[in-house]
């Protein structure tokens, strides 16, 4: 593999000056490449800044990691070719600490910044930047400014949910690292877990964590270890919900009725802590002492997500309670616990972090708000002081493409309103969906006509920001578009008349759309809210984002394949210029650093996806299994856990051993054939034509080989891919020779694509999409 990642490499790096783009994520500020190339020796000379050991191990790392064969030299200080600079002097911002410069010339790399952190960073994008030959490791001839856009740039992971050995947690460290995530957030207590071992209060591990916990001395070496690599770690104890596995251990804190039996399964319960026992905040006070020993960071996460207030609602003492402390309802009585919190955490020199339904009018500026239901709250957040990091469109065990989080920004663009004198007609729909699990989804269409003769179409959600479509297209009653929102990607496909009728695909599955014609512009005014915009100082509140990996779907043997490259696309979003924005430049790069961290870092994406696969087919038939894969994807969004809990399967002891668990979330492969047949739909060479045959083909074979698999379970899928396949190439021959289509086998695919859409055993088939557009090109 280290060959391929190299091949790929000397490809792009051709020219006298290394042509862009080169293998770098995330990509830096400012960058020029310029003329020549340095070359490692057999002997690195090194001179580092005096009173700074851990730059002595980075650099060590970074020659172990890279692979160099070089022997490191730290006793010269004349004529040094690494040569490492710290201006400490120099008053720095948070920013400030992890920039860096780095010039690199024939004869010398010079590395600079104010701050270790810095160094660190710096030497990550050396080693993406390494480039091997057959006789020489060398470095290209450039210049690079480089800091963060945004300074929180986190991952969270769950191992409440599903334990997560430490050597585990020891490799993602090591890759957010490597693309300069700095802040690994710790979901370490949940109804289904407890994994932080306290010594005051031992029930909560033995009852909480008897599949697993970590000891104190176990996470304070992983905070260790994280600092070396420039990442701090942040805990999340979560209070007052969320709290099963607590109210088991320690039944009498809680509202009763208290747990009696261990949760398994996933969503939202009922326990929850009793906010007018006082013998909560002791417990809280001596707990929390423990949580900010173990973690020196000064922030401390409370979760305060997701409370059901039944029990509060139906507890005499807890009504009375509210009565004497006039409260006025439970919202009110959860923003009093979440203060009391707050003092204990103050009194520990910890800053408080929430989700955002801690977010309250009362709520001391001092406390961080996390966002998981949308840009809403953030900007709500930070508009009333608090600083405030985004994780909607950062979930990344909703399996979703990487150019769906890499458009998500914490500061997105206002919808631009436009001129009233330039419409000529809007007409507006009241629509909604049903989801497997969960209410309804309900929202109002607006289709705006202008003399121009062209539209716009914005979408309104409740309690949501308004979102403006793209890639607007009607005809007649027909009307097709395309928009972000909180579920991910949306294609809609759409017919307007005094009814909606039609889908939103989300994700890569169709939801059937239903509405009515609610008004149009003779009977009032356009009623949408543009423009809704931060104040400059309300952006300097938005810390950045943060990933989050929640642990439903999530176990060691496959959590690379759902966090990875995906991530990488959240790295750049959050450190990159919001100006960088290309999706195919940024693939080209994602792909090169896949197999650099896989190769170097430690990446498991594929080395899991085959042990997987392994467990599915015979060894000779991995071959073929794997280029079957390659027209499959994972339902996305939640339609997984949707599907699961109408099966009986939303629950920890669903095992998570299917093929749709070694499957990304999207392939290459399949991305590539729908780049190639969208360009050969336009030029029509011969030679385009020729290589989506040969795809084709392929895929083909390899499903007529596994057809008749025992030991497959999926084989109704693999008939459909044959199906499909077959299908795919009738469409392109009469496509090439301008053939028409009869009508008879237009049916037959038409009714092959409405099947192969669907959900099916948690998946996708993908290659749908490809066939779907050969058959609108046949029309």
């Amino acid at each position: 593999m280290r060959i391929l990642y190299c091949l790929c490499l000397a490809f792009l790096w051709l020219s006298p000056v290394w042509a862009q783009p080169l293998a770098l994520l995330p990509y830096p500020q400012q960058l020029e490449l310029h003329q020549g190339e340095f070359v490692f020796t057999d002997k690195l000379r090194v001179q580092l800044p005096a009173g700074q050991p851990e730059l002595k191990t980075a650099v060590k790392r970074f020659i172990q990691q890279s692979a160099i064969a070089t022997h490191l030299d730290f006793t010269a200080h004349n004529g040094a070719q690494l040569l490492i600079r710290l201006d400490l002097a120099k008053t720095t911002t948070a920013k400030q600490t992890e920039a860096y410069q780095l010039k690199i010339s024939s004869k010398q790399i010079q590395l600079s910044a104010r701050h270790a952190t810095g160094i660190k960073h710096g030497l990550h994008t050396l080693q993406q930047l390494i480039q091997r030959h057959s006789d020489k490791t060398v470095l290209p001839a450039l210049r690079i400014e480089d800091e963060p856009r945004f300074s929180w740039r986190g991952l969270l992971l769950d191992p409440a949910r599903r334990f997560l050995p430490i050597a585990d947690i020891k490799r993602q460290l090591d890759l957010m690292a490597a693309v300069k995530l700095n802040v690994l957030h710790l979901h370490l207590t949940d109804d289904q877990g407890w994994r932080f071992e306290s010594k005051v209060f031992p029930k909560l591990q033995q009852v909480g964590g008897k599949d697993g916990y970590y000891t104190q001395d176990e996470l304070r070496e992983l905070v260790l270890y994280a600092k070396e690599r420039g990442i701090r770690v942040v805990p999340e104890i979560d209070v007052p919900g969320h709290t099963t596995a607590l109210g088991l251990a320690y039944p009498e804190l809680m509202t009763a009725p208290a747990p009696t039996v261990a949760e398994i399964h996933w969503g939202v319960h009922p326990a929850v802590l009793d906010p007018s026992n006082e013998q909560v905040y002791v417990l809280l006070q001596q707990l929390l002492s423990e949580v900010a020993e173990v973690f020196p960071d000064p922030y401390l996460h409370i979760g305060g997500d997701e409370v059901l207030p039944d029990r509060w609602q139906q507890n005499s003492a807890v009504q009375a309670f509210m009565q004497q402390q006039k409260l006025a309802d439970v919202g009110a009585l959860q923003a009093y616990f979440n203060r009391r919190v707050e003092l204990i955490l103050k009194s520990l020199g910890k800053t408080m972090i929430g989700w955002d339904e801690v977010l309250d009018d009362e709520l001391p500026d001092s406390v961080v708000v996390q966002s998981w239901r949308g840009t809403e709250s953030l900007f709500q957040a930070a508009e009333k002081g608090h600083a405030a990091i985004l994780s909607t469109g950062f979930y990344l065990d909703q399996p979703q493409t990487a150019a769906f989080h890499y458009r998500n920004d914490p500061l997105p663009d206002a919808v631009s309103a436009p001129q009233s004198a330039d419409i000529n007609h809007w007409s507006g729909w009241n629509f909604q969906f049903e989801r497997k699990r969960g209410s309804p989804v309900t929202g109002t269409l607006y289709l705006l006509q202008f003399i121009s003769g062209s539209e716009r179409v914005f979408i309104q959600f409740p309690d949501k920001m308004l979102i403006e479509a793209k890639a607007v297209q009607v005809n007649g009653r027909q009307t097709s578009f395309q928009f972000d929102s909180w579920m991910g990607p949306v294609k809609a496909q759409l017919q307007l008349t005094d009814t909606v009728q039609g889908k939103f695909v989300t994700g890569n599955a169709p939801y059937q759309l239903t509405g009515q014609a609610v008004a149009r512009s003779e009977q009032r005014p356009l009623p949408l809210d543009f423009g809704r915009t931060l104040s400059p100082q309300a952006q300097q509140q938005i810390l950045g984002g943060e990933i989050a990996l929640w642990g439903e779907l999530i176990t060691p043997e496959i959590i690379d394949i759902r966090l990875w490259p995906n991530g990488f696309a959240v790295a750049e979003r959050l450190w990159s210029p919001k100006s960088r924005d290309n999706e195919q430049d940024f693939y080209q790069r994602m792909e090169l650093v896949q197999l650099w961290a896989q190769d170097f870092i430690g990446l498991k994406t594929r080395q899991q996806q085959i042990q997987g696969f392994k467990q599915l087919v015979p060894a000779s038939h991995l071959a073929d299994f794997l280029t079957l894969a390659e027209t499959l994807e994972p339902a996305h969004y939640y339609h997984r856990l949707h599907e699961k809990s109408v099966a009986g399967l939303y629950h920890q002891q669903a095992q998570l051993n299917q093929l749709v668990d070694f499957l990304p979330a999207e392939h290459k492969t399949m991305r590539q054939f729908e780049q190639d047949l969208a360009l050969w739909l336009v030029q029509e060479k011969p030679e385009q034509l020729r290589k989506l045959q040969h795809q084709l083909q392929l895929w083909q074979l390899s499903a007529e080989r596994l057809s008749d698999l025992p030991e497959l379970s999926a084989t109704a899928v693999v008939f459909q891919v044959r199906q499909l396949c077959q299908s795919g190439l009738a469409l392109l021959e009469h496509i090439a020779a301008r053939q028409p289509l009869a009508v008879a086998e237009r049916k037959t695919i038409r009714q092959q694509l409405d099947s192969s859409e669907t959900i099916q055993q948690e998946m996708v088939i993908a290659l749908h999409r490809a066939i779907l557009a050969l058959l609108q090109a046949a029309d």
